[in-house]
């Protein structure tokens, strides 16, 4: 029975004595050595002229097309990751996929109106590294 309850005991102990000595250490940064970082490594902000756009009726079978221009307004490059239409009616065309600080791109959303009748909205997601990483462009139409 006592060894029974010393064997107990030192797995206790040992269980303890190991849930100690794996304490992570937490590093502090002073304020001054974060803001530091965040000068040196910068900020891509992607800013859009316009980011909805109505382009009216079309005929049933029309294929229409706008194009988006947008902006690095950052002081780090702006790097495009992948554009998402959603829909497979939609197809996209970029301009460039790394934007430095100051430039202008464009990202042209095509739409085929085979298939669709009514009022449509085709939106396209443009995934970045901009402080905002996802941001959509949408038109609308009216297919008759």
């Amino acid at each position: 029975m006592n060894y029974r309850v010393f064997s107990v005991f030192l797995l206790f102990y040992f269980t303890f004595v190991l849930l100690i000595s794996c304490g992570k250490t937490v590093e502090k940064k002073s304020a001054k050595e974060v803001d530091c970082v965040i000068e040196e490594s910068g900020e891509a902000i992607i800013e859009f002229i316009e980011d909805f756009v109505d382009l009216g009726t079309i005929s049933h079978g029309e294929v229409v097309s706008y194009t988006f221009s947008f902006s690095n307004r950052g002081n780090a490059a702006l790097v495009i990751k992948d554009l998402i239409p959603d829909c497979g009616c939609t197809d996209v065309q970029l301009s460039k996929k790394v934007i430095t600080p100051g430039e202008k791109a464009t990202v042209e959303v095509i739409f085929n109106s085979r298939g669709w009748h009514g009022s449509q909205y085709k939106s396209v997601s443009i995934v970045s590294n901009a402080t905002t990483p996802i941001r959509s462009v949408t038109i609308k139409v009216n297919v008759v």
